[in-house]
């Protein structure tokens, strides 16, 4: 009697070491959560799954933003890499950024230095504050340059 392994002993190990594989890699995408967007979702916003935020979507989101807000007024915007950071006691992306803003859309006048704070969520790219403040004056958020010093 021959030691050699038939063929179809060679075709079944094949057979239980594919099935051990694919159990593996099935087991790893459903621990993982992949299965959702693997398998097909019914998840009608796939943006919600989006979980890994860096600082630059952070930036991109903001740039966007401050483009929005200020449209035709803004001559040029910078942002400061230095301050800008992730703050993982607040959960948040925490992006400053420097504009020269005009005061009208017909770009007539003197741009003013403007600062902006733009703050992040670290698991979506959703902007939770954006506020500006022209040079010497304090923050305000958009839509709220008219309301005097109280919101009034």
């Amino acid at each position: 009697m021959s030691r050699e392994p038939s063929a179809g002993q060679k075709w079944g190990l094949f057979g239980v070491s594919l099935l051990v594989v694919l159990l593996s890699v099935g087991s790893t995408l459903y621990v993982s959560g992949i299965p959702a967007g693997f398998w097909g979702s019914d998840d009608p916003e796939p943006e919600a799954r989006y979980k890994h935020i860096t600082l630059t979507d952070a930036e991109m989101a903001c740039t966007a933003r401050a483009r929005e807000v200020f449209g035709p007024r803004m001559k040029r915007l910078r942002v400061d890499r230095f301050s800008s950071r992730l703050d993982k006691a607040d959960e948040l992306f925490k992006v400053f950024m420097e504009a020269d803003i005009y005061p009208n859309e017909t770009r007539e006048g003197v741009a003013r230095d403007t600062f902006i704070n733009c703050f992040t969520a670290t698991d979506a790219p959703e902007i939770e504050l954006f506020q500006y403040a022209k040079d010497g004056e304090q923050f305000i958020a958009p839509g709220e340059e008219e309301k005097g010093m109280f919101g009034l």
